[in-house]
Formats: C-alpha cells, sequence, structure tokens
C-alpha cells in the first residue's frame, strides 16, 4: 500500500491508468472466483495407485482401534490399575462396562472389519488378474484377519452388516478363512513377513478355537524372534497410539500392584516409579490423585507400533498345548526359551496342578504369568481371562474392589442395537 501511495501522488495520470484497467476487467465480466471441484468420485480411486491407498486405509483403520481397544481391555482386567478419573476408568476398574460404553469400540472394529472386507471386493475387481499373487492382497487379506480376530477376542458376540448377533466362534472361524488367504497370496508374492504374520493369525484364531493341533501346527511356522506391528505416528491424532496419551500426557492408568510392577528388571514390562524418580514425570501420583503413577514405558511414544503377531506368543502356545496334553517337560521347555530369548534365567514347575492353585509354582500359573508379561498392553489379556474362567474374574482388584462377577469382554454398543432390529442388547449387562 505504502508502494501504491508514492506511486500515486507521483503520478495521477497513471492512478487514472490503473483504475480504467480494473473497471474494464469488472465491465468484461472476467471471474476471478474459484470453483469447489465437488467430491472425489469414487470411480477416480478405482485404480492401482489407489489400490495402495486402499490397503493404507485398512492398516489406519486398525491401528486406530487397536491401541484404543487394548487400553480399555489393559484396565479392565489386571494389566493396569485403572487410577484416573474418566466415568469409563471408574467402571473399568470394578470390571464393568455397559453397552453404551461400548460404542467407540463396538464401531471402530466393525469399520476395520468392513474396510479390509469391503476393500478386497474392490481390489479384486480393480487388478484383475493381477490380484492374485499380489502383495497389496496378502496385507489386505491380514487386516481382513486381524480385525475378525480382535472382534472375536474382545467381544462375546458379533454381528456382520445388520444381521442376527452370533457367537465369537463364528467369527473366528471367518478370521481362518481370511488368514488362509493371506497365507496363499502371501507365499504367491514371495512376501516372507506377510505369510508369516499369517501363520501366527492361524494360531492365535484356532486357540479361540480351542483347536489345539491347529494351533500348534501355525505357531511351529513362526521364528521366535519374529514380530508383526500395528503401525503408529506421531503426524496427527488419529495416528497416535493412546498408550502415550493416557499413561505418559495423562496419568490415567498405572502398574501399581500389578505383575508387571513386581517383575522388576523384566524387559518385557519397562516402567517408571514417578514416586521415586519425579523428575522424570509431571507428578507422582496418578489422576485420580491417590495412587502411585508407575508408568508404562512399552509404549512410550505417539509413534510407538504394537505387536499383532510375536514369536514368542507362538513358543506360548505350544506350552499349553503340551499341559492340555499333560507334558509338563515340553511346556517348561517352551516357557524357558522364551524367558530366555528376553534374556531371562530358567523358571521350574512342581507340577502341572490348576489355574490359581494354593502351589503357585504349578505349571499353569507359570503359564499364566509368562504370558502376561509377554503380551502386556497387547490387547491380549482380557480373552485369556475368559478363555481360562480366570480366578480374577471373581471380584479380582488392584487398587480399587472390584465386583463379582468381572467383565471378560465387551458386550455388543447400543448403538448396533438401536439401528439393528435383529439384536438386543444386554441390559443390565450381567457378564
Amino acid at each position: 500500500m505504502k508502494l501504491l501511495n508514492r506511486f500515486a501522488k507521483s503520478n495521477k495520470t497513471g492512478v487514472v491508468l490503473i483504475l480504467f484497467v480494473v473497471t474494464s476487467l469488472l465491465v468484461s465480466g472476467c471471474d476471478f472466483g474459484v470453483t469447489n471441484p465437488g467430491r472425489i468420485q469414487e470411480k477416480d480411486l478405482n485404480t492401482v495407485k489407489g489400490m495402495e491407498t486402499l490397503v493404507t486405509g485398512m492398516s489406519a483403520d486398525f491401528s486406530y482401534i487397536y491401541d484404543d481397544l487394548g487400553f480399555t481391555g489393559a484396565r479392565l482386567s489386571d494389566e493396569l490399575a485403572a487410577s484416573g478419573s474418566y466415568y469409563l476408568t471408574s467402571q473399568l476398574r470394578q470390571g464393568k462396562i455397559d453397552p453404551e460404553d461400548s460404542n467407540f469400540y463396538w464401531e471402530g472394529v466393525q469399520q476395520a472389519r468392513f474396510v479390509a472386507e469391503n476393500g478386497l471386493e474392490r481390489l479384486q475387481k480393480v487388478l484383475g488378474d493381477n490380484f492374485e499373487g499380489n502383495p497389496l492382497t496378502a496385507r489386505a487379506y491380514l487386516f481382513a484377519g486381524f480385525s475378525n480376530r480382535i472382534i472375536a477376542e474382545n467381544f462375546n458376540r458379533d454381528v456382520i452388516d445388520g444381521g442376527e448377533a452370533q457367537p465369537s466362534s463364528t467369527t473366528f472361524q471367518r478370521a481362518v478363512g481370511h488368514f488362509e488367504d493371506a497365507l496363499q497370496q502371501s507365499q504367491a508374492a514371495g512376501e516372507d513377513d506377510f505369510e508369516t504374520a499369517a501363520y501366527g493369525g492361524l494360531a492365535q484364531v484356532y486357540v479361540g478355537l480351542g483347536n489345539w493341533p491347529e494351533a500348534v501346527q501355525n505357531a511351529s511356522e513362526v521364528p521366535t524372534d519374529f514380530v508383526y506391528e500395528a503401525q503408529y505416528s506421531n503426524n496427527s491424532g488419529r495416528e497416535s497410539n493412546e498408550y502415550r496419551n493416557e499413561t505418559h500426557n495423562r496419568y490415567e492408568a498405572s502398574a501399581f500392584n500389578t505383575l508387571a510392577a513386581s517383575r522388576n528388571g523384566d524387559p518385557r514390562v519397562p516402567i517408571t516409579d514417578c514416586s521415586a524418580t519425579p523428575q522424570d514425570c509431571t507428578a507422582e501420583v496418578s489422576a485420580d490423585g491417590v495412587t502411585i503413577m508407575l508408568r508404562q514405558e512399552k509404549l512410550p511414544e505417539l509413534g510407538s507400533d504394537m505387536a499383532v503377531v510375536r514369536g514368542t506368543e507362538m513358543r506360548l502356545i505350544e506350552a499349553e498345548a503340551a499341559l492340555r496334553d499333560d507334558d509338563l517337560q515340553t511346556a517348561m521347555d517352551k516357557i524357558n526359551e522364551v524367558r530366555n530369548y528376553y534374556g531371562l534365567q530358567d523358571t521350574s514347575a512342581s507340577e502341572i496342578g490348576e489355574l490359581g492353585g494354593a502351589d503357585r509354582s504349578d505349571a499353569w500359573d507359570i503359564l499364566d504369568q509368562e504370558r502376561y508379561l509377554t503380551l502386556w498392553l497387547e490387547g491380549r489379556r482380557l480373552h485369556d481371562l475368559r478363555r481360562w474362567n480366570h480366578y480374577f474374574l471373581d471380584g479380582g482388584s488392584i487398587v480399587y474392589p472390584g465386583v463379582t462377577r468381572r467383565a471378560s469382554y465387551l458386550p455388543i454398543s447400543t448403538s448396533e442395537c438401536d439401528a439393528n432390529d435383529n439384536v438386543q442388547c444386554e441390559i443390565p449387562y450381567t457378564p
């Protein structure tokens, strides 16, 4: 503006010329506006390049709900003391969750499942002859399998696209089909990591189905050092890991008084005691103002990736199968293979016994502890409690008293029941 004023003062004729040009342009009807092209048309995404984006979206939707579901399960189970001040936290620490509290989690897992399964149909249509043996196809089948697995492990019933409620066993079997397809496609594509992840997924869902021969056979194909992860990033809130937000940015859950806290030095359960090193923390106590904050350091960053398949879990699957066959020696060999991998000394069992027996050195209790520590904060504990009918469900508590019977799964949400006449919610919810 200063330059224009200076020019105007020195040359009035020039100003008149400028005004004449501007007026002429306006009169001529020149349009300097911006036209909104509208939404991208669906057909414009049906390209090979678009399919890469589609599979990336499957990954994003799975990761988005995986950490949230894991954090909820950790507070509902015995993995973390739910020591925060959210309303849901106050429910979870007692072992309670109602259908209305399931809305976010139900919608998240169903979105992840639908995006993967529907996306596979689009992949096949767009890729045509290039669908078979394509790495994109193999990866998409993995997300379809894993999304079904987390539904079956965390909910006692499932609903597919407005249908009737079905037992979790049906969803586990649905996952089997996806993992078998992932295995076939990854082998054809020469994608070793996808192939190994598919074997691991099959082992996990066969455990859910109680088919131990198949679980062991598939677990044996996964090396002990293998890890397949859900990916996170600090690029945006949707991409970040919720454990960082709720245990570092906010102290909503503490490891205080948990098994993890009792295993000082175990690399599987890294913890910072904020009361001992307050200079490393923002507070010494949790958001409830009372509980000492033992901060988890397994997933300390917004971009901390979360394991979906671990080779060490496969060894523990083999150990559990051996216990079910009364083979104590093989079970302890497999458990110690896991412990040695993490640099820990061997442990031993006096007998096979029963889970939660008076003798805490019996093999079932050792297996219980080893699965807890190996899979800590990976969204697996709740299902273990349910399938073992774990004694913690009978009023177990960490810091706050728990109800009897504690929930071992999430119920179908009110949002599903309100929209689907084929389903009725469990109200009041009783596990």
